[in-house]
């Protein structure tokens, strides 16, 4: 029926052509379907342009932050994404321990290192509330699950254990000793670690940003008796970022 009727729209040797309207609205029904799945599954293209893509270039990227406006050299980044769009929610970065250098080719091999000892420090930029004050993180968020009084360490560090039925259970809590500055017995830095035992242990720390903005570090529990080291390191280098910043508005 249906060939008789195309039959009258198109003369026999014109088919053909009236086969292309079908195979031109097939087109259109798929790229149709296949836009929707990516519109409703977004990550798979966001997974691909967040890889890991390291660059020599030393040049500056303007990005922003929480509000927060950073000036970073390209050769920290670790994505593409940091160089192409001005304003983030989130920013990764990497350096090597023990000058925190940035990436050269030269140091691939370092960069992607992931075994217990590795020199690599991740670290991130991400907008956030202002969190609590590291004295209150302590009392009010880990306090409730830490058993004993805490080991004092050689290295300036106060060590905690959590509980075995809390869910930190499978970590080590590690609090800078108040002793300094005003600024630092205020604000201690706290580090939470895998357990020596754990295969390939990581520690990670953070601190605030001002009142949007937060950054974290991640690196190798092997290199945690160098804590203020890295801290420091970390700190002054993002502050550096974000006056190179200050100082490029200045300017215009």
């Amino acid at each position: 029926m249906s060939k008789t009727n195309m039959s009258r729209m198109f003369p026999e040797g014109e088919w053909p052509i009236w086969r292309l309207f079908f195979v031109g609205l097939g087109v259109l029904i798929a790229a149709t379907v296949f836009g929707l799945w990516f519109s409703m599954n977004p990550e798979i293209l966001d997974s691909r342009y967040q890889a890991y893509q390291p660059t020599e270039s030393g040049q500056r990227i303007r990005v922003e932050v929480g509000g927060t406006l950073f000036a970073i050299p390209a050769h920290y980044s670790r994505t593409d994404n940091i160089r192409d769009a001005k304003v983030q929610n989130f920013v990764e970065l990497h350096t090597l321990l023990p000058e925190l250098n940035p990436y050269t080719r030269a140091q691939d091999s370092e960069f992607l290192r992931t075994d217990p000892t590795s020199p690599l420090v991740i670290i991130t930029l991400r907008a956030s509330e202002r969190p609590l004050p590291e004295r209150r993180i302590f009392e009010d968020v880990f306090s409730p699950f830490i058993t004993g009084s805490g080991q004092v360490r050689d290295d300036g560090l106060q060590a905690f254990r959590f509980q075995s039925n809390s869910h930190y259970a499978s970590k080590e809590l590690f609090r800078a000793l108040p002793v300094g500055p005003r600024t630092k017995r205020l604000a201690p830095p706290l580090i939470i670690c895998d357990h020596i035992d754990t295969p390939n242990p990581n520690c990670e720390s953070s601190f605030d940003l001002g009142r949007t903005a937060q950054a974290s570090y991640s690196f190798k529990r092997a290199h945690l008796s160098d804590w203020e080291t890295i801290d420091g390191g970390i700190r002054d280098m993002i502050r550096s970022f974000r006056a190179a910043a200050r100082a490029r508005v200045g300017s215009r």
